[in-house]
């Protein structure tokens, strides 16, 4: 009798896209559908969007000889805080309306699949573990640098979820009482000082106290249209004030970086979103100052890395939440990889 292969649905539900995946259980992505949010348009019409992004996976993948019967269920990485045992959206920060959503419920009465959420930085955290950069590690902490810090904990190859299954919001870690204000209402926030969207902020603020800076000629005076891309491809044109405020968010990164390896200890910490792309100009200031403010014990072994499966990383960390639920994905641990490696050495000699 021919054996059986199995199948999931990753889902990553981000404020912008949506980004869905049909995976074998090994991780191979068979078909891929990204398509617009529309969160302006209303909650229903976004979740129309991830149900019609399922049944495109799935038909595209009955093209390919992947029967209905071998998914084993669709993962969801949605944002905000969630409850994934009662499969609630609590509140969505960045889609409007969404507001004790019960996105599996909702999502059930549509596709006859077994549902599963999950947080979406820790989605991402779970994809890096398994298939990206953390792939060879089973403790790391993973940072999604974007218009907000979103943050996933890995523990001996679990999320981290506390008792509340509010873990991981790194973004909110205070590191400067009375600070910037945060979206989130409080001050100080490690968000309102090292995001891509702290970047901007923090940049324009300079400009509008005299700082001079090549970007009001690039921009041609127009403020709105300064990027934090634009601020580090600036910076590295030798732009002064550029060059500050780049230093300047890898200081921030530092101590906010530090602060967790002192708490987890983790072996990695892997930095991901849109800032990460900006290479070794992020990461040389944010390894400079994480190497100040870290005890010299908890940073001995530990790497500052990028992330390496970019818009995959959310819908296959999803796919890996669904497996772990059905008890099917257990990576082989650093013991069982040095059994390995004995029983390789022993064969070959």
């Amino acid at each position: 009798m021919k054996r059986l292969s199995y199948y999931v649905i990753g889902v990553d539900l981000g404020a912008t896209n949506i980004v869905c995946v049909l995976s074998s259980k090994d991780g191979k992505i068979i078909t891929k559908d990204t398509r617009k949010t529309f969160g302006d348009k209303g909650k229903e019409k976004t979740i129309s969007q991830i149900i019609n992004s399922a049944k495109n996976v799935l038909r595209e993948g009955e093209k390919l000889g992947v029967s209905a019967k071998s998914i084993l269920g669709m993962g969801v990485g949605g944002p905000g805080p969630i409850n994934s045992d009662s499969g609630v959206i609590h509140i969505a920060p960045n889609i409007p309306g969404w507001i004790n959503t019960s996105l599996v419920k909702e999502l059930g009465n549509e596709l006859d699949l077994p549902i599963f959420l999950e947080n979406d930085a820790n989605a991402a955290a779970l994809g890096e573990w398994w298939l990206g950069a953390g792939k060879d590690v089973d403790n790391l902490v993973l940072l999604t640098l974007g218009t907000g810090i979103g943050g996933g904990i890995i523990i001996n190859g679990e999320v981290l979820h506390g008792i509340g299954q509010t873990a991981g919001e790194i973004g909110h870690m205070v590191i400067h009482e009375g600070g910037l204000l945060c979206g989130c209402g409080n001050r100080g926030c490690f968000e309102a000082y090292a995001s891509a969207k702290a970047v901007v902020n923090r940049t324009l603020s300079a400009i509008k106290k005299g700082k001079k800076t090549e970007l009001t000629d690039l921009v041609e005076n127009k403020l709105e249209k300064i990027t934090c891309k634009l601020v580090y491809d600036t910076a590295r044109k030798g732009d002064n004030l550029c060059k500050h405020i780049v230093e300047e968010t890898g200081k921030y990164l530092g101590i906010g970086i530090s602060n967790i390896i002192n708490i987890i200890n983790p072996q990695m910490v892997v930095l991901g979103g849109g800032m990460a792309k900006a290479g070794e100009l992020l990461f040389d200031p944010v390894r400079k100052y994480v190497g100040e403010h870290a005890f010299n014990a908890a940073m001995e072994g530990v790497k500052i890395v990028p992330a390496t499966l970019g818009t995959n990383a959310g819908a296959t960390g999803a796919v890996a939440f669904v497996l772990k639920k059905k008890g099917l994905l257990k990576k082989i641990d650093c013991f069982d990889q040095n059994m390995v490696r004995f029983f390789q050495t022993c064969i070959h000699n």
